[in-house]
């Protein structure tokens, strides 16, 4: 009897103990996508401090045909953040006076309140100090949480993919990626790929190409243009005689060079437009190296929303689907 009653009690001491920490036992995110919650006490919210960290939160998005945040920033004060908002799938948490213990920012997710939550916490003793931090941190800030965004993303068009059409492209390019299920095939060659998402109000495109690697040169941003352009002539017609695909020069097409699931990869993002016609809208590029096979595959996605100006949300979620693209040589994503 001693022996049950031990062992019921070291049960019931494990579970309460794996509480915390036990995703399955918390409740899911609120907000929408893009949304942030800023956790910030009415003394510092219009203050320098305050403007300091909304300017990071709320600067314009690059590549976009109307000007839109980053981020919908909401503001509360400690006082109001109560449990039905600890919720809010983004958190920023800010603590600025003389009791902070620890000054600095740090970043959770795992051990928050709700399932795929990530939290922000920046600390510290003074609001001059306060603004020195979100200086210093303001791009990782940015960067861990779009990559939450991108990650659910990611999370949720997996649970919903097309498998037979993700094989069927894999096999076609010699690679893995997510392909959901909203994305129909538009134009399948042995040269090009078009997959759309089609709505009344909306379309979502994710094009794919490929072209021989011979080297750095391949990778610049000219070149990569000069493709694209070519390629789209050749394969994306618009709705009148003689009009095409292509891309708008009138704003600056950006160019970055980062590492996709261990590969390098070039990404640009800008506006296209159809020459010929009076469409147009933003588009998300990646060139990926192929380095074991001398190949660059190009994944160029694209989102027209004529009657809506908002235009992230769209974006980023075609987006997320460029960062699933795995070679058989890659290693494993870095956390």
């Amino acid at each position: 009897m001693k022996k049950i009653v031990l062992m019921t009690a070291l049960f019931l001491s494990l579970l309460a103990g794996g509480c915390k920490n036990n995703s399955a036992l918390k409740p899911n995110i609120s907000g929408a996508m893009g949304e942030v919650l800023m956790v910030m006490d009415d003394k510092w919210r219009n203050s320098p401090a305050g403007d300091s960290i909304k300017a990071v939160l709320m600067q314009a998005m690059v590549g976009l045909p109307q000007i839109e945040p980053i981020f919908k920033l909401s503001i509360t004060p400690h006082r109001a953040f109560t449990d039905n908002m600890r919720t809010f799938r983004n958190l920023v948490i800010t603590n600025i006076g003389a009791d902070v213990q620890e000054e600095g920012v740090s970043y959770r997710q795992g051990d928050t309140y709700a399932k795929d939550q990530v939290m922000v916490q920046i600390n510290a003793k003074t609001a001059e100090r306060f603004i020195e931090l979100v200086g210093e941190n303001q791009y990782k800030i940015v960067a861990f949480l779009l990559k939450a965004e991108r990650q659910r993303s990611i999370n949720y068009y997996d649970r919903y993919e097309d498998a037979q059409l993700a094989e069927k492209v894999g096999k076609q390019w010699g690679m893995d990626m997510i392909i959901p299920n909203i994305l129909k095939i538009r134009k399948m060659t042995d040269t090009f790929t078009w997959l759309s998402n089609e709505t009344p109000t909306m379309s979502q495109g994710l094009m794919i190409y490929s072209f021989d690697y011979h080297g750095e040169s391949v990778l610049t941003k000219e070149y990569l243009l000069n493709k694209r352009d070519s390629v789209l002539q050749a394969n994306v017609p618009g709705p009148s005689d003689g009009s095409y695909m292509g891309t708008e020069y009138q704003v600056p097409v950006t160019y970055k060079v980062l590492e996709v699931n261990g590969h390098y990869t070039v990404e640009m993002r800008g506006l296209w437009k159809v020459v010929g016609d009076l469409m147009g809208g933003p588009f998300v590029l990646f060139a990926h190296l192929d380095y074991e096979n001398s190949k660059v595959i190009v994944t160029d996605s694209y989102v027209y929303l004529p009657d809506e100006p908002k235009k992230r949300n769209f974006v980023w979620q075609m987006e997320s689907l460029l960062y699933t693209v795995k070679f058989p040589g890659d290693e494993k994503p870095k956390s």
